[in-house]
């Protein structure tokens, strides 16, 4: 069972918030999450275990963060091979002893604090990182995460197309010296009702840049919310031909916790579905099992939305012929295209 042909049976179950749980078990540590499989596997494996037992699909590691750059202000950026291996394999652990469903392990790689597209526009004196250090800084957890076990990789969260592009760049070159080829995920967070990401970038310019990794979904993670997120979904899923994902935050952090609940999201989730919008749902910020056990519950027995997979037989033909004649790829309806 492949998950490019799962996808086009049913839509698939991400997820919920790893940190969220972490940080719901009142933890006596230093904060630092991406840590804790190689310093609390169990801990981690039993977050796992809840979110498959809640109906998730796909879990991603615990290693948001686990790069040079964001370990650098813990003191552990020479141990970003071990703690991307110790998550991988957590998950690999978690998956493996699933019975009841399949499940896919998707390795976790975040934007990090800094941006390449502030350096290079020198927007700010302060931000040095440069595209190839950065590359060579997920060159290093993508080679780990690929030893884990992994069966894909989740670049969530992209606010700056620049540090996406030096992520998937770095997963593409792993993967071509290895000689075979993983899914790759990738989503976006969007900043305010803007709809634009942090950098600035707009959805569209988010997903042509996205496209050109030939990623197994494009979509949307936290953006504040479920609320308002619909349009953006839709607008999405009209300029790709890709999967469209979609995870948002149980709501904007207030003093009192995130204030969309369970049902109210998996309701969103629906709508959606509904729409033919979506091949892939779940949480981030703030949700729990509880919230991908309703979502997992509202989405059961919808169709997915109709997407192009390059393994299908024909499209494994039109590949082999657009190397003898090239066509200009098509942009997709809101119902994709097989």
């Amino acid at each position: 069972m492949t998950i490019y042909k799962e996808l086009r049976k049913r839509i698939l179950i991400l997820d919920g918030g790893m940190g969220t749980e972490i940080m719901n078990a009142d933890l006596e540590y230093d904060g630092n999450n991406d840590a804790l499989p190689l310093t609390d596997p169990d801990f981690i494996i039993g977050i796992h275990k809840a979110y498959i037992n809640a109906g998730a699909d796909i879990i991603s590691t615990c290693s948001f963060g686990a790069n040079a750059v964001t370990q650098k202000a813990y003191g552990l950026q020479d141990e970003v091979r071990k703690l991307n291996l110790a998550a991988a394999i957590a998950a690999r652990c978690a998956a493996d002893n699933c019975s009841d469903h399949k499940v896919w392990v998707m390795g976790s790689m975040g934007p990090t604090s800094k941006s390449v597209t502030a350096a290079e526009m020198k927007k700010d004196q302060s931000e040095t990182i440069t595209f190839e250090a950065l590359k060579q800084d997920y060159i290093t957890q993508a080679i780990a995460l690929t030893d884990g076990g992994v069966d894909g990789f989740l670049v969530e969260t992209v606010t700056d197309l620049r540090n996406a592009e030096a992520a998937l760049q770095a997963i593409r070159e792993v993967l071509s010296k290895r000689g075979f080829d993983l899914p790759i995920m990738v989503s976006a967070t969007l900043a305010g009702d803007g709809g634009c990401l942090v950098s600035g970038s707009t959805i569209q310019e988010f997903v042509n840049m996205a496209q050109r990794y030939d990623p197994l979904s494009i979509g949307l993670n936290c953006c504040s919310g479920a609320t308002g997120i619909v349009p953006y979904v839709r607008e999405i899923s009209s300029m790709t031909k890709h999967a469209v994902s979609v995870y948002p935050s149980a709501g904007p952090p207030t003093a009192f916790g995130y204030n969309e609940r369970p049902s109210y999201i998996a309701g969103i989730m629906a709508e959606m579905a509904n729409e033919r919008l979506i091949n892939i749902a779940g949480g981030c910020c703030g949700t729990t099992p509880e919230y991908i056990s309703e979502i997992a519950d509202a989405l059961d027995g919808f169709a997915p939305r109709k997407y192009y997979n390059k393994y299908s037989p024909i499209n494994r033909i039109r590949s082999f012929l657009t190397r003898f004649f090239p066509e200009k790829p098509e942009v997709t309806d809101n119902n994709g295209k097989l």
